[in-house]
């Protein structure tokens, strides 16, 4: 396979067996499996020691953690990149899945695979990319209000208003036809990284205390020096948006490592607007810094802003 998967897991490791294995119409043991642990209690980390020996496809990457991580969705990636290199897997798309997320189509790890072989601009014109993540298991593959959410996004002209709300949800149909289209930010649950380009141009800010807007600022550090979000609207994936699915899961649940007091103020002061649908102030911010300063001048984001959401879907060659 041209990519590896890769989980960052705390206190989860019973979604391994009863939810993604168990749900997900792929099999797993066709793959590589990394497994990012940060700073699980020793109960899990040993249920992890045991999903190891029981698959030898899955490998334990950090098992010297100590502390919780900072930006640990970002992390990772990095950690992730470093044990390739170590052990000399010369593979260069890593595909990072939550935990309650898993491929939704059977052959969707051969899909995968040849977009990554028949694509080879995506090694260099593509930080990241992402797919239709649909969000009810029981509705399968099947497009309604609110689903798929391919990502989110803030910039594009309406993406913040009703239907939307900030993601690409509810979007033209012309969108989930074609083969792919420039996004902001892939849904950060299932998104495909790509790892050279990672280790050029992304740098980890440890004020991010956990995970969220995680890879929101990564996909804007890539857009910074000319690189492109996409999703392919037609590789799926399912979200387990209502919780049915892993309500009988007994799993460790710390609201506390998916919320953040402060995540958005640091999104703010990096980026200089504030993130989210309730910035109703968010396209003036934004001009004010195109017309105040050259931080954007040539960017991607730059040429999201001048778009609206109903001219989509837009590939890259529509910004060249």
């Amino acid at each position: 396979m041209e990519f590896v998967v890769l989980y960052c897991n705390k206190n989860q490791y019973e979604m391994f067996e009863k939810f993604a294995f168990k749900y997900s119409p792929v099999d797993f043991s066709k793959v590589n499996i990394l497994v990012y642990d940060d700073n699980s209690i020793p109960e899990q980390q040993n249920i992890l020691k045991n999903l190891c020996k029981k698959y030898s496809n899955i490998k334990w990457i950090n098992p010297n953690v100590s502390k919780n991580a900072k930006m640990p969705n970002t992390t990772c990636i990095k950690v992730c990149d470093e044990y390739l290199t170590n052990n000399n897997i010369n593979i260069n798309w890593i595909l990072f899945l939550e935990n309650d997320v898993f491929p939704f189509q059977e052959n969707f790890w051969d899909l995968l695979n040849d977009k990554i072989k028949n694509n080879t601009w995506l090694n260099k014109k593509v930080g990241s990319f992402g797919f239709s993540s649909y969000q009810y298991y029981s509705k399968g593959i099947q497009q309604g209000p609110g689903n798929p959410v391919p990502g989110r996004g803030n910039l594009v002209n309406n993406i913040l208003e009703s239907p939307h709300g900030g993601w690409y949800k509810d979007l033209p149909l012309k969108y989930y036809n074609n083969d792919y289209f420039v996004i902001e930010v892939p849904n950060w649950q299932s998104i495909c990284v790509n790892r050279n380009l990672f280790r050029k141009y992304i740098r980890i800010d440890e004020r991010y205390d956990n995970r969220i807007l995680n890879h929101d600022d990564m996909a804007h550090q890539f857009m910074l020096y000319g690189l492109y979000n996409i999703c392919f609207p037609k590789l799926a994936v399912c979200h387990d948006g209502d919780n049915k699915l892993k309500e009988d899961i007994k799993i460790i649940n710390d609201k506390s490592y998916s919320r953040s007091n402060k995540c958005h103020d640091i999104f703010e002061e990096r980026w200089g607007w504030r993130w989210g649908k309730r910035n109703t102030n968010l396209r003036n911010q934004f001009s004010n810094i195109l017309n105040n300063s050259d931080f954007y001048k040539n960017t991607v984001q730059e040429k999201l802003f001048q778009t609206h959401i109903n001219e989509g879907p837009k590939i890259i060659k529509d910004f060249e």
